[in-house]
């Protein structure tokens, strides 16, 4: 076995040379004890990181055969009902309750009327107002085109209103009905209260009665004159005058034969002729068809 010799020192054997050897230097034991401790860390982290991942992949996996089996059973929506209910009563014991209502819009539902409506009086837990119901119950009244409800926390409910806009009064198979501007009747509006609404009559009058009246009233002199509108074979609309005479429009463009009947009377007063039909069918002209037996006695008296 070869020596080696310390540092200074000679080989026993004559004539070689001695040498000096560079020992390794020993490691402080305080850095061995650090390095075993980053280990272990490293270790139990990468043991607790998938002992994580299994648990929540078991706990997965454990809720959706729950729900699998609930749902089998018919009972997931009773749980998620519970759930529900639970809740609402937990947000209304720590004081999550209406204090206020806000409506805005309704001219003809009181507020008070619209709380009990909805559920919402004084004290009632904020959570436990169906919002969807409260909106359909509003829309079913006969006065309301649309409704909102509005959840504001923490103590607020909001309601926004569209009530429905009276524009004219249907007269059809004898009785009367209040329209509004999509022709549909309003629910107990009683058409007594409303006789200074325009008229329009027969079927299909409703649904275009917004526009024919907004046409006559863009005219004073033939608003002035005009007693009701006539649909007429749902197609076109006629004019009944105050003189008992019709203003017969074209299907087209009714709009511009009332213009040319309100230009014609500025300058021939002739929504005042004592005449049965002004005929405006046929386009650019007008065509005047006087009472028959008033025709027939002035040409016996021409005669």
């Amino acid at each position: 076995m070869s020596k080696v010799g310390r540092a200074g020192g000679r080989d026993s054997t004559k004539g070689a040379k001695s040498r000096r050897t560079s020992k390794p230097k020993a490691q402080p034991a305080n850095n061995k004890a650090a390095n075993w401790a980053a280990a272990q860390l490293r270790a139990a982290r990468h043991r607790a990181s998938y002992a994580l991942r299994l648990g929540a992949l078991t706990a997965a996996l454990l809720l959706c055969l729950a729900v699998l089996a609930l749902a089998v059973l018919g009972r997931l929506g009773d749980v998620q009902a519970a759930v529900l209910a639970a809740g609402e009563r937990q947000l209304t014991k720590a004081g999550y309750t209406v204090a206020w209502l806000d409506v805005s819009g309704a001219e003809r539902l009181d507020p008070a009327a619209i709380a009990a409506m909805i559920g919402a009086e004084d004290g009632t837990g904020l959570a436990q107002i169906d919002l969807h119901a409260a909106r359909a119950t509003l829309e079913a009244q006969g006065w309301v085109r649309s409704a909102e409800v509005l959840r504001l926390w923490p103590d607020r409910i909001a309601v926004l209103v569209e009530e429905r806009s009276p524009v004219a009064l249907w007269q059809i198979e004898g009785g009367h009905h209040v329209v509004d501007a999509e022709g549909v009747v309003i629910p107990g509006a009683d058409p007594a209260s409303f006789t200074e609404l325009p008229r329009v009559v027969g079927a299909g009058a409703n649904e275009g009665a917004a526009r024919i009246t907004a046409l006559i009233a863009a005219h004073e002199s033939v608003a002035a004159r005009t007693t009701h509108a006539i649909k007429v074979g749902e197609r076109r609309w006629s004019l009944r005058l105050r003189s008992g005479g019709e203003v017969l429009l074209p299907e087209a463009d009714p709009a511009g034969a009332l213009a040319t009947l309100a230009a014609l009377h500025e300058e021939r007063a002739v929504l005042d002729y004592d005449v049965q039909f002004l005929d405006f069918r046929n386009d650019g002209e007008m065509v005047i068809r006087p009472w028959p037996d008033r025709a027939e006695h002035a040409a016996g008296r021409g005669a």
